[in-house]
């Protein structure tokens, strides 16, 4: 328990949660801001490699013999196309990881705190770990006026080459109906 009192006192003395929790819309390391860009390959890449751990899990798992949780490896490949698309600027995407994010945060810091509290430490911390960034995510979905830009401008330009996609594809359809 001594333990755990240190690493939340050195929490609350780190000099970037305070400036984090003093600004409320980013987070401030001694005047540097992170960009919207970092901001999303950040919530990107934090999903992109949880989905990834989660599916080569299952394929060991399927290698051995034994039978992986289907639930965990679909949504193990949902966070890795979630997340993929999140930086395309699919907005469907980045309601899923948003959701995810705050459902995750609180599965794991419930978790993280009974593992703490029956005594398994290293583990109960590594989890505590995963409540923070998936906390992080949440945050930096909801919060964060530079991700919300970056994520608008590259919305558009998804939304224009899909347009341009579905104009070509309609294009080739016309040519191929009127050629027969």
């Amino acid at each position: 328990m001594a333990i755990l009192q240190k690493v939340v006192r050195q929490a609350l003395c780190n000099p970037w949660l305070h400036a984090a929790m003093l600004d409320g819309q980013e987070f401030d390391t001694k005047g540097v801001r992170m960009s919207g860009k970092h901001h999303m390959l950040a919530v990107a890449g934090i999903f992109l490699v949880t989905g990834a751990i989660g599916i080569l899990s299952a394929i060991v798992l399927l290698a051995f013999g034994h039978s992986p949780n289907i639930v965990g490896s679909a949504s193990s490949v949902a966070y890795v196309i979630g997340g993929y698309y999140f930086l395309k600027g699919s907005r469907p995407a980045k309601i899923f990881l948003t959701v995810m994010a705050a459902l995750a945060t609180l599965l794991e810091a419930v978790i993280g705190i009974l593992m703490l509290s029956d005594g398994q430490l290293p583990i109960g911390l590594f989890i505590m770990l995963l409540a923070v960034l998936t906390g992080y995510c949440f945050h930096a979905l909801q919060l964060s006026k530079a991700l919300k830009a970056e994520f608008d401008r590259r919305s558009e330009t998804y939304r224009l080459e899909k347009g341009k996609a579905a104009q070509r594809y309609y294009d080739e359809l016309e040519q191929g109906g009127s050629g027969e």
